[in-house]
């Protein structure tokens, strides 16, 4: 309750735009009861980060065919991330305190281990797409996961700041169509456009 609750508040308002006392308010419980739980706004914020987080990895995997062309599994990947983070209003706190907790946040802090997780799924989906010749074989697959974590990330401040992200899904398509030629082998990106 307090993280569903605690996820759509800072969806809406944003880390700076929440106190701890507006957030014990709206989950009905006492002060004692919800500081056994958190006992700062950070703590609540991380905890919420991480749930929905988590969850959205767990329903970027629903309806995404793990028989299909690794191309093919990112595109849709990335695709299902937009719907999701725009049509559940508690994933959007996802974006919203993603770009709000990376400047509070140091290397090795509980954040940034959250950021790893993202980069690491990228990177495994990277290594099968360089193993079944649909990648580029040259390819750093942690360091190409680390740069389209870092357009995920641009694409959601971008989207934040110019729709108060309605626009992701036109975002996502706009960093589809540099990802996908940068990552494809020769060959296939040819067949890949004969389609």
């Amino acid at each position: 309750m307090i993280i569903e609750t605690a996820a759509r508040a800072f969806a809406e308002r944003g880390f700076d735009g929440v106190s701890l006392n507006e957030l014990v308010a709206a989950t009905g419980m006492s002060k004692g009861a919800f500081y056994f739980h958190f006992s700062t706004k950070e703590e609540v914020a991380l905890a919420a980060f991480r749930s929905k987080q988590v969850e959205l990895i767990e329903r970027l995997a629903v309806g995404v065919d793990g028989n299909a062309d690794v191309v093919d599994q990112l595109t849709a990947i990335l695709r299902r991330r937009a719907e999701l983070v725009s049509d559940d209003p508690s994933q959007h706190c996802v974006i919203r305190l993603g770009g709000e907790l990376s400047p509070r946040s140091s290397p090795g802090s509980e954040y940034a281990s959250f950021m790893e997780t993202a980069s690491d799924t990228l990177a495994g989906l990277i290594r099968r797409g360089i193993r079944s010749g649909e990648f580029r074989r040259q390819l750093d697959a942690e360091a190409t996961a680390r740069a389209i974590f870092a357009w995920i990330v641009g694409m959601d401040s971008l989207s934040l700041l110019d729709s108060a992200g309605k626009g992701l899904a036109q975002r996502t398509e706009e960093v589809l169509a540099l990802i996908i030629p940068a990552l494809t082998a020769g060959p296939l990106r040819k067949e890949r456009r004969r389609r």
